[in-house]
């Protein structure tokens, strides 16, 4: 879970208000909401056997603590705000809290999973304090599993309602309603405890009281084996870009949810090395009300790395599994185009090593700039590349970065720019969105009362 504190703000709620800063209601203040930059953060980590913990920051700030849940002992070596702290924690899960004006703090987790779990390479973000996160490509059954993981690292119980759909319909899952997670507490909760034998669904978390996360990770030992963190999707939307699609013609499936009542009518483009294009096969998919359609996405769309443009005639929430072999899988999420830097992680663990990049411009020509940096915040070296407008682009950052001791990358966009970084470990692989650090947030102006 990650909480904020900005300059004029109070702290209480202050991790539950975010959203209503980036989706203010209407009045009749013509006044807009005001840039103000985040001088306290709070995230929230899984942890646990085989898991890597890492703790980083875009700029160095002035405190930071990490907690391990439960029990609430110190986890040493992922405090501080000067470095890039990597540790393997013995508990539950761990909360990072740093202050720092405009620091930008982000967490992530790296793992091998052993056999039981899939055996794939899983690498992810700590989750943010969700009001509502939607996630696709989970299972509960036929040898396809996810599990969610909860954590509230406040003095205040939170609890949360879990709504699943499946191919045939919402699903009236038993003991999803109000689910709640006590203070300091990481809760997991398996989807086949609630709807079993399920292979494919989608699921939203929707926060109903207190401040809580939402990580959810999913493995499968069915054709497509391996393990993955699913980043939150996009909530519906009639128009997104789902980035970040790793080579390979074979293996990619496009998930769509419809969670209104309205059947939904689907397009997809390409957004290709050179430009972008409608494959033949990809036209006029519909998608039943309050269901999940899968979607194989075929050869006609080529097999570089891409980017795919889905537009609908009512809100619809998109994924892409992808799977270039039979050990292991990933994800590509359609997430909000970069609005500051990105940290990227290069030094998670075992097996997590430099990785590719992949940026789309999905509109005009933009540009990204990608940092190297040293585990003592020391920069290494830098890059700079030009993306054509609907266009999508590939950066080998061991090609472009041959310095020893890269620990991890800022990305840094000018214009409209969705991205994913590639990890590979010999067949396994991960794909971790492109999320703009905690810098800045919106908040409401505000002035006395007549």
């Amino acid at each position: 879970m990650i909480r904020y504190r900005t300059v004029g703000i109070p702290l209480v709620a202050a991790g539950l208000v975010i959203g209503a800063y980036f989706a203010p209601e209407q009045s009749d203040d013509p006044r807009p909401p005001a840039g103000v930059k985040v001088t306290q953060t709070t995230y929230g980590c899984p942890a646990g056997a085989g898991i890597t913990v890492a703790a980083g920051q875009v700029s160095p700030g002035t405190t930071g603590t990490a907690t391990v849940l439960p029990g609430k002992s110190t986890a040493k070596d992922l405090g501080g705000t000067r470095s890039w702290r990597t540790a393997r924690v013995d508990g539950r899960g761990v909360l990072v809290e740093q202050q720092g004006r405009g620091s930008g703090p982000s967490g992530f987790f790296g793992s091998i999973a052993p056999k039981a779990g899939g055996s794939g390479l899983g690498v992810g973000s700590c989750s943010a304090s969700v009001d509502a996160a939607w996630f696709l490509g989970l299972g509960s059954g036929v040898k396809h599993f996810s599990t969610v993981t909860l954590t509230n690292g406040t003095t205040a119980p939170a609890a949360v309602d879990l709504d699943l759909w499946g191919p045939d319909g919402k699903i009236d899952a038993v003991g999803a309603k109000g689910i709640v997670i006590k203070p300091h507490t990481t809760r997991r909760v398996q989807l086949e405890d609630l709807a079993a034998g399920e292979p494919e669904l989608a699921l939203r978390v929707l926060r109903r009281r207190g401040a809580v996360s939402a990580v959810v990770n999913d493995f499968s030992t069915a054709v497509f084996g391996g393990t993955e963190p699913v980043t939150a999707t996009s909530a519906p939307r009639r128009s997104q870009v789902v980035g970040g699609l790793v080579s390979g013609a074979s293996g990619r499936t496009l998930a769509l949810l419809n969670p209104g009542t309205a059947t939904a009518r689907v397009e997809v483009d390409v957004i290709g090395s050179k430009s972008t294009f409608k494959p033949e096969g990809l036209g006029a998919i519909k998608v039943k009300g309050e269901s999940v359609r899968l979607v194989e996405v075929p050869s006609t769309a080529g097999g570089a790395r891409q980017a795919l443009k889905v537009t609908s005639d009512v809100p619809v929430a998109a994924t892409v599994r992808m799977a270039p072999n039979e050990l292991d899988y990933a994800y590509a999420e359609s997430v909000l185009p970069l609005s500051g830097p990105a940290i990227v992680p290069v030094s998670l663990g075992k097996g997590v090593s430099a990785p590719d990049l992949i940026v789309t411009a999905p509109r005009g020509t933009s540009s990204v700039q990608v940092f190297a940096y040293d585990k003592n915040m020391k920069q290494l070296g830098e890059f700079t590349m030009s993306i054509e407008g609907e266009t999508t682009k590939h950066i080998d950052v061991a090609k472009k970065f041959t310095q020893k001791g890269i620990a991890y990358l800022v990305v840094q966009s000018k214009g409209e720019v969705v991205g994913a970084a590639t990890y590979r470990d010999g067949g396994l692989v991960s794909s971790l969105a492109l999320l703009s650090a905690p810098i800045r947030v919106l908040a409401p102006q505000v002035r006395p009362i007549d």
